[in-house]
């Protein structure tokens, strides 16, 4: 596309080709950048593409979220807005100043960011036991049982049960 570019005008291409002379005039401004691309040619688009973050540093508020997860604790939107005062009070005050809802907006921007980023929505309940302790019941319950087998790792114990 690019050598018909240099080779014809662009309402010639458009016409033959039927692509916007918007895109073929951007293209042709890019002629050098796009001929320089040596990544893989498997990919459909270029780096950047997509809708920017609106959110500032959303690598540091992904890692937060995370940290949360893995301290098993809830991650809720009273922790993200939280973050945010403490981290980007600027950009908080900014974006709350600019809005007619401005707590739900921010609201329903963070359960979109939770959502792209993979976190899906979890109640918390206080019958959930941390890993530590489901790591001592089932090693007292592998004594308990099965003294022979408490040396195995907890991947390697089959539980077949015929009902």
């Amino acid at each position: 596309m690019l050598s018909a570019l240099q080779s014809a005008s662009t309402r010639d291409v458009e016409a033959a080709t039927g692509i916007p002379k918007s895109n073929l005039a951007r293209w042709a401004n890019q002629t050098t950048k796009l001929l320089a691309f040596d990544g893989t040619t498997k990919r459909f688009n270029l780096d950047g593409a997509g809708r920017p973050e609106e959110i500032p540093n959303t690598a540091a508020l992904e890692a937060f979220m995370r940290k949360l997860r893995n301290a098993e604790r809830a991650v809720t939107c009273t922790h993200l807005v939280n973050y945010l005062k403490r981290y980007h009070r600027a950009w908080l005050d900014g974006y709350l100043a600019n809005k007619n809802c401005g707590y739900q907006s921010l609201l329903k921007l963070l359960q979109r960011f939770c959502h792209r980023h993979g976190f899906t929505r979890q109640k918390p309940a206080k019958s959930k036991k941390t890993q530590a302790d489901l790591a001592v019941i089932r090693s007292t319950f592998a004594a308990y049982y099965h003294k022979a087998f408490a040396g195995f790792s907890g991947d390697s114990i089959i539980n077949v049960d015929e009902t």
